[in-house]
């Protein structure tokens, strides 16, 4: 994979979950009850496209990026009736920038009209940041600048 994928993945994690995850070199696994499958469909399309998908973690009260990586797996498994699993696996994490970690420094991913408009039309549509209420159990955003199309 030679470049971040355009879109990514940001979720919260508390601060005790951040801790562990640094503790194994920051590099590990992220699991949710919750089913990421419009993720999971984001990472697919990230692979098949050659580039890496990116995760962003925010904790805290209010919530702040904290970390990022880039995922190497992303796996969604129905336990038994509407019990889900997603397991994330990740590459070493890397700090964010101080002048990034507010949440509404990330903007959430466009719609596919809104895009389609942009080419078609060169109409560029207004972008509206991450909010508290969003990101759990995880949004879909455009990749930061902080991360950049060459990091992967």
């Amino acid at each position: 994979m030679n470049r971040a994928f355009p879109y990514c993945v940001a979720t919260t994690v508390s601060g005790e979950a951040l801790k562990v995850l640094l503790e194994s070199s920051g590099e590990g696994k992220y699991r949710d009850t919750h089913p990421w499958l419009a993720a999971l469909d984001l990472h697919d399309a990230a692979r098949a496209a050659g580039s890496a998908l990116p995760v962003l973690f925010a904790t805290g009260q209010p919530s702040a990026f904290s970390h990022w990586g880039f995922v190497t797996d992303l796996a969604v498994v129905e336990l038994h009736r509407a019990t889900w699993e997603t397991v994330l696996s990740f590459t070493p994490l890397t700090p964010v920038n101080p002048i990034w970690v507010d949440l509404d420094s990330v903007l959430l991913k466009p719609t596919a009209e809104q895009l389609d408009r942009e080419v078609r039309e060169g109409i560029h549509q207004h972008r509206y940041p991450v909010t508290e209420g969003e990101i759990h159990p995880y949004a879909i955003c455009e990749t930061p600048a902080f991360i950049g199309q060459g990091a992967a």
